[in-house]
Parts: structure tokens; sequence; C-alpha cells
């Protein structure tokens, strides 16, 4: 246990405390912005296989997404639909800790129905239906003794002065429980970006492809963040009471709405190579959130009762837009008789990525976006080898995405690689299946905010990250049946 007096100049300095705006809700926000496009893979095991390379390929329903152009070259009515499993693997660093954490979901992939159109010449064809491109499935969980800080300022700051209703704060925000506490936590997320397609291939002139595809989009974000700080070695114990534990929960459950549209070209050389770009239009998301925070702590007292218990919740809604940026991709395929060599490139403008019909504080962001985010471009390659006797394929590939923060470490860059086996039964079904290894680091902002440090005579900032290191696995099945 510590002295006396190791509390009281503690309490002294942090008594003097002026606390400054945090940028922990430009930080939420932005996050949250990102999140629904960026990692955007795709659908359809054959094309996972490939690496998502599949631009200049486009000859089945995941065209739907990849290129609509090349949904003219299907000449036969097409059945398809997958199953996806994701799994979550998550080795959590914080204060010298690690933590590995595991989780998993399984969903429908996609559905989907090709109709050709009878022409007189060329080629006319629609398809509808359902793509899942985007899985916010992740987990992570974390623990570790913190000697420097706490919490508690940020709680003020961020959650409406929760740490002076919870009797951890004075009416300023200046706090005496500053360091010497076990820390423990977790975030639980979950959802996905759902794309409800409508499109169509025409071709135009002989091996020139046109097509365009409406992507009407629903989705669901879920989030759980848990956080807990004990003072596991007894060391306030006297001032105001015997403080024990302070616990807090944020929930969030987001519903997302939106609508863009891809427009696409496609030219076969001779049957060998095949060439083809895309625009994607800024999709235009409407998101409904409710926010709510749930806090307690606990104090010993000498008297019957034993503790003092406090709780404070709150609860809101917030309604806004976001509008991401423009995406140009071009690709190209070389088809040779047994295999398929296949590489494509998205270039996207992340600062042009920007929040609409948003109280003041979420718009002040949009200059955020502009100062720590910057262009990047994917690149996707892929092979496919068919085997002469047998009706086997073989597959793989690789997917490079880099992260839009300008100055990032390559660490954050996320990196796949992709493998496939597909089998065709009498030239009318087609079963493939994929497996997709994701890698990337992580960092999770747990709080962040500067005080003044009356010893030093100056500011101080405060900040605590989890550093992640992620795996996500997902093991993909598709169907197709011709007829």
């Amino acid at each position: 246990m510590k002295t006396n007096n190791t509390k009281i100049r503690l309490i002294l300095s942090v008594l003097s405390v002026i606390l400054i705006v945090a940028p922990g809700l430009k930080a939420q926000f932005l996050e949250d912005a990102l999140r629904i496009e960026y990692g955007l893979l795709g659908s359809g095991a054959r094309s996972l296989g490939m690496g998502t390379s599949f631009l200049a390929v486009s000859d089945d329903f995941s065209a739907t997404f990849y290129n609509p152009a090349g949904l003219a070259q299907i000449r036969q009515y097409e059945l398809s639909g997958g199953i996806r499993n994701t799994g979550f693997r998550n080795n959590a660093f914080y204060l010298g800790s690690n933590t590995d954490s595991r989780g998993s979901s399984t969903n429908l992939d996609n559905l989907g129905i090709v109709i050709p159109v009878p022409t007189i010449q060329g080629s006319l064809t629609f398809a509808i239906g359902y793509n899942r491109v985007n899985d916010f499935t992740q987990i992570s969980n974390f623990e570790g003794f913190n000697r420097n800080d706490s919490i508690i300022p940020d709680l003020f700051l961020t959650r409406d002065e929760m740490s002076y209703f919870l009797y951890v704060s004075d009416s300023t925000g200046a706090t005496p429980f500053m360091g010497d506490l076990y820390q423990r936590g977790s975030q639980e997320e979950s959802g996905s970006i759902n794309h409800w397609s409508f499109s169509g291939g025409i071709e135009l002139v002989p091996n020139f492809y046109v097509g365009a595809t409406l992507n009407l989009i629903s989705g669901r974000y879920r989030h759980l963040f848990t956080f807990e700080e004990e003072d596991i070695e007894n060391f306030y114990d006297t001032f105001p009471d015997d403080f024990e534990y302070l616990y807090v929960e944020d929930t969030i459950d987001a519903r997302i709405s939106g609508f863009n549209a891809l427009l696409g070209g496609l030219y076969n050389l001779n049957g060998l190579i095949r060439l083809g770009g895309t625009i994607r239009t800024p999709t235009r998301y409407s998101i409904e959130e409710d926010y709510a925070t749930y806090g307690r702590s606990r104090f010993t007292t000498p008297d019957d009762d034993g503790f003092n218990s406090y709780e404070d919740e709150f609860d809101a809604m917030i309604d806004y837009d976001v509008s991401t940026p423009w995406q140009f991709s071009g690709g190209a395929a070389l088809s040779l008789p047994f295999v398929t060599v296949s590489v494509s490139a998205d270039y996207r403008d992340w600062t042009q990525l920007e929040f609409r019909n948003a109280p003041a504080s979420v718009m002040a962001i949009n200059r955020t976006i502009r100062d720590l985010l910057e262009p990047t471009t994917n690149i996707r390659a892929g092979a496919e080898v068919r085997l002469p006797v047998l009706p086997l394929r073989f597959r793989g590939g690789y997917i490079h995405q880099p992260s839009p923060y300008k100055n990032a470490p390559s660490e954050l860059n996320r990196n796949y690689l992709t493998a496939g086996v597909g089998v065709k039964i009498q030239d009318a079904i087609y079963l493939d299946l994929a497996i997709v290894r994701g890698m990337w680091e992580s960092d999770l902002f747990l709080y962040d905010y500067e005080i003044w440090n009356a010893n030093q005579g100056a500011w101080q900032a405060v900040t605590q990250v989890v550093n992640e290191d992620i795996i996500k696995n997902s093991v993909v099945f598709s169907f197709r049946y011709r007829f």
C-alpha cells in the first residue's frame, strides 16, 4: 500500500486539472463512416477463390457486384446461392498483457437469378438478387494494470458528465482516481452490409459489353463495449471512501440503408484477353443510431451497510447521412486453354468521404477527414486452373487493401490470401468452395484527452490504445445451376 503523502500529492495535482475537448467523438464517428465501406470484398465462392480479381471475368451472378457488363456473356438461365462462415481471432496487447479472443458467424452469402433475353443479334441479360458484401463480426478482450491514468476524465467529456454522477469526479471533471487501477474490457461487433441488386448487361457490338447495377442497400451494425477499473491493490482506501471499482457499458444499434449504382464495360479480344472497367457512384447511406451508456461505481464504507453503489445511464438517438467516394476500377484477364489469370485495381479518394444532415459536432468531422485520410488503390490478383480430364478447377488469389489513413504503418494494411476449388456436374451444376484468410493489425482507442499537470506546469496528453493482431477467416460455399 502506498503512503498518505503520495496520495495527497496525487490529489493536489489532479484537483488542479483543466480538461479540454477530447477527440473521442470525432474518432468514433470517423471509424463508423469508414467501417461501412472499407474492407468490402464481395460475394461468391468462385470470385473469392480468385482473390476477388473478377472484374474482367464476371461470367456468373457475382458480376452484379464486380462488373455487370459481364452478365451479357451468360446465355443460359442461372440460379445461384451460397453460405459463408466467418471466423475471427484477435490477439490484443494492452499494458504489457496479451489476450486472445475468438468469434464466428454463419450467414447467407448470396442468392440470385440470371435471366437471358432472346435477341436477334448480340445478347441481353438481366439479374436480380442479394449479395452480402461486408461482415462486421469482430471481438476484442483486453486487460492490464495501469499505473498512470484512468478513463474517468473521458467519462466526463464524452458521456454527459457521467463520472460526476458516479461520484468518481467533481463537477469540473477533476478526479483523485488517476492510476494504480486494474483495467479490463471487451468490444464486440456484429452486423453486415447487404446489396439488393438489379442488374443488366448488353452486347452493343460483337465482343463489347456494357452493363449497370442498381444496389438498394440494407444493413445493421451492433456494438457492445465494456470497461472496468478496479482497485485491486487497495490504493484508494480513505478518500472519499474506499474505492472498489468502476464499470462502464456502451451499446450502439445502427440501422443502415442506402443506394448506389455500378456502371461497367468489358471487351473480349478473340477469347484470349478480356479488359474491363467500372465506375461505382458514391453510396448515400442513411444511418439511424441508438446509443446507450450505463455506468456503475462502488465504494466500501465504515458504516453498517458496508458499501455505497452509484449508477447512471442515458440513451440517445442520432440520424445522419454518409456519402462515400467515387470508385474507379480496371482489370484484365488472360484465358489460356487450361488456366485463367486475372488482375484488377480499385482507386478511391477517401478525402471525399463526407457526413451530411448531421449535428454540427459531427459535420465538423469532415475537416478531420480531409486532414487524416488519403486516396488508396486496392490490388487484386487471381488464377483459375482447369484440369484437362477431370471436371475440377483450382483457384488462388491475393488482395491488398491499404489503410486510408495518411502515413499509416504497413501493419495496418489489410492483406488476404485466398484459395478455392470447383467442380462441374454435367455442364449444369457448379459447386464451388473458397477459403479467405485476412491478416492485419489495428488500434482500438479506449480514451484520449489532455489534462493540465500542476506539478509539471504543462499540458499532458493521455491516450490508451489496445494494439490488435487480427486474423479473419471465411469459408464460402456456393452453387450455380444453369438451364
